[in-house]
């Protein structure tokens, strides 16, 4: 439940507007992440390299309650993803775990989470996403690695070596999320 603290909430935009919603919301005085890809796109004549967002229709925006009627009523705007009436938040380590994923220029996939299989929960050891945890998953290949973002129904998966994996042992009364650092 939102209050009067700034929290991280997903935007559902109208479609291919995230870039355009993003920069009305950040104008209006609110902090906003995008998180943007390079790809690859052919034409009939040639190949280009465009930038276009992770999330394909959201953006999230650093919002306190008193803020959800001006961000709803914002241009391009469709909703602000809820569940049981109220603002889905997005804890911070996730918001930062994204930004580091995308600063590592890792190759990254967005995966509906209920696609995923969920498999044993891991730490990983060395590179530059050293003490981040999250699930491996059991219906791709080995190393392929994921973390859901609570939230929304979405996980981001790459592939990271096996050999800088470890199990992490489950602890019942450990309330850390997939994206926290240990």
């Amino acid at each position: 439940m939102l209050n009067d603290t700034h929290q991280w909430v997903a935007l559902y935009t109208n479609s291919r507007s995230e870039k355009k919603t993003a920069q009305t919301i950040q104008n209006a005085g609110y902090e906003v992440y995008l998180p943007l890809q390079h790809i690859r796109r052919q034409w009939s004549d040639r190949w280009k390299s465009v930038e276009v967002p992770l999330f394909n229709s959201y953006i999230f925006a650093k919002i306190r309650a008193k803020d959800v009627a001006p961000i709803r009523n914002s241009a391009g705007v469709v909703c602000i993803v809820s569940w049981h009436g109220q603002p889905a938040i997005i804890p911070e380590g996730e918001i930062n775990a994204i930004k580091r994923l995308m600063e590592a220029a890792a190759e990254v996939h967005v995966r509906n989470n209920s696609q995923l299989k969920r498999g044993a929960r891991v730490r990983i050891v060395e590179g530059p996403f050293v003490n981040m945890e999250g699930m491996l998953i059991s219906d791709c290949e080995e190393g392929n690695f994921c973390v859901s973002i609570s939230g929304l129904d979405f996980a981001l998966v790459t592939t990271i070596e096996e050999s800088i994996l470890v199990p992490v042992e489950e602890d019942p009364d450990r309330q850390k999320g997939l994206w926290e650092e240990t």
